[in-house]
């Protein structure tokens, strides 16, 4: 294996992966901060395998600390570029927490200020450099400075976030992104994205609790034509040519060891491409979409994310080699896509030396069913108190933006406008319906959905989603509750051009 550089490993990675450093008292500004922070590292301890992303743990159930969006100066495969994310991280740090934890999050947005002519049009693509933040999949308040996506915060101001997570909320994979909407596509295909975990099930199945964990975050950072993205030409058209990036990197080098299981726990923080991806010599088996489990792990040759999905994969590493994991072209809707490399996947010895003692070891997949997230029982149709149809579509409006404005039930986005008004406690089934020649990633906040048919066809596992890829021209039903919060909040394409210019809706559920 001359090709693996087995002469040294990160110092004390070893060390990190066991635990982080930890961090207690008072800032320089008097912001109090009580949380576990972990550097990048390398899972296995190799020099030049991936690091997982830094991550922000949560302490004694609080999770303290500090964020902000900034240019930041970034080589891309394409040459240097200035992209707008957090924390001058490439994606950002992790947040990882446990539930009944609070978070508390001092945001700053240290962006300069919008050109003045930079007028606010609704569904007009504006002021790219006002922002907010929105924890995608929480099931949490929607209304004041909980998961709020109506706030503005312009350059220069700061806005602490405080967000409860309930006793009972699901273990899984979460993600955080802006969310105003205008700037949104142009700040997320910058890179302003990163994973939120939220620790338990899955976590304690033993076989997956002595496996190697990765965080993998996909990413495809789109600059300006004069190297700053002012304006959302160069994402709009699908097909734009788009280099991806997993952690920030550049099909980079992942390791696994021979007959070796690993966790892998994947983001697609992408504006708008779907992701098929395949890895071809290793076995896949998935065990959980959008955070929630499976009923069981299913051996799979090819995993299908949209924009917003996150999955949990196990990998098992087989002949020792050089593998890629790939996404296949493939047509998204009637536009075709080319192969994607995302990374070269070198399987290793089993007792190769260049891994340090006290490196984790899985070697099994689980067996039988696995543990549900006991908040998210199917819904029953007797427990149905209501039935509503949306319509995907779009017009063509001449002077808009590339004359095209995307809409729900033949409107655009209004934010003073109601769509949907319902009550906590009430529980409702959807049909999405798809009248334009291209798939929508649908994604609504704060309660998840259990899909129930794709294209009238029922789906035998009814999985708990938060975002659905819906077909091209195709339909998708699902059940929902409106449980535990009161309060406006958003359901809209994940495709983000489509959703700052019109597809996207109000939800207002009143006490």
């Amino acid at each position: 294996m001359g090709i693996i550089d087995r002469r040294a490993f990160l110092a004390g990675a070893a060390a990190l992966s066991a635990g982080g450093v930890l961090f207690k008292g008072i800032s320089g500004d008097g912001f109090s901060h009580a949380l576990e922070r972990k550097a990048s590292f390398s899972p296995l301890g190799l020099l030049n395998d991936l690091p997982n992303p830094p991550e922000f743990r949560s302490v004694d159930g609080q999770l303290r600390t500090k964020m902000y969006m900034s240019f930041n100066q970034v080589q891309l495969p394409s040459g240097p570029a200035l992209l707008r994310n957090f924390n001058n991280s490439l994606p950002g740090p992790t947040l990882r927490l446990s539930p009944g934890d609070t978070l508390e999050l001092a945001f700053e947005n240290r962006m300069p200020p919008n050109p003045t002519d930079d007028k606010t049009l609704v569904n007009v693509p504006n002021r790219f450099n006002t922002t907010n933040m929105h924890y995608h999949g929480f099931h949490v308040s929607p209304k004041g400075n909980s998961d709020n996506v109506y706030l503005q915060i312009e350059p220069g101001q700061h806005f602490n976030y405080v967000v409860k997570i309930p006793e009972d909320h699901p273990a899984g994979n979460y993600w955080y992104h802006p969310h105003r909407h205008g700037s949104v596509s142009a700040q997320v295909a910058s890179g302003a994205a990163g994973m939120a975990i939220i620790n338990g099930t899955l976590d304690d199945v033993p076989e997956i609790k002595e496996a190697v964990e990765r965080v993998l975050v996909i990413q495809a950072p789109i600059p300006g034509i004069d190297g700053i993205l002012n304006s959302e030409e160069p994402i709009w058209p699908l097909d734009a040519e788009r280099d991806f990036l997993v952690n920030g990197q550049y099909k980079p080098r992942i390791y696994i060891r021979e007959g070796e299981v690993q966790h892998w726990r994947i983001l697609h923080a992408g504006d708008a491409q779907f992701f098929p991806f395949r890895l071809d010599g290793l076995e896949i088996y998935e065990i959980g979409r959008d955070g929630n489990p499976l009923p069981q792990a299913e051996r799979m040759d090819e995993i299908h994310v949209a924009p917003g999905n996150r999955v949990n994969l196990l990998i098992k590493g087989k002949k020792p080699g050089a593998y890629t994991l790939r996404r296949p072209a493939f047509n998204q809707g009637k536009q075709a896509l080319p192969a994607v490399d995302l990374a070269e996947i070198f399987v290793i010895p089993a007792n190769d030396p260049s891994v340090p003692e006290g490196i984790p070891f899985g070697r099994a997949i689980p067996q039988g069913k696995l543990p549900t997230n006991s908040i998210l029982k199917p819904i029953a149709d007797k427990e149905i108190t209501g039935h509503r149809k949306m319509v995907l579509g779009f017009a063509e409006v001449k002077g808009f933006f590339h004359d095209t404005e995307f809409t729900i039930n033949g409107q655009p986005f209004d934010p003073k406008r109601d769509d949907v008004t319902s009550k906590v406690g009430a529980v409702e089934e959807w049909t999405l319906i798809n009248t334009t020649p291209f798939p929508h990633p649908i994604h609504i906040h704060v309660n998840p959905f259990q899909v129930t048919h794709v294209n009238g066809v029922p789906d035998a596992h009814k999985p708990w989603m938060d975002t659905i890829g819906v077909p091209a021209a195709g339909t998708v039903t699902f059940r929902t509750r409106f449980t535990d919060f009161d309060g406006r909040y958003v359901m809209h394409c994940h495709i983000l051009p489509h959703e700052d210019t019109g597809m996207m809706i109000n939800v207002n559920i009143q006490a």
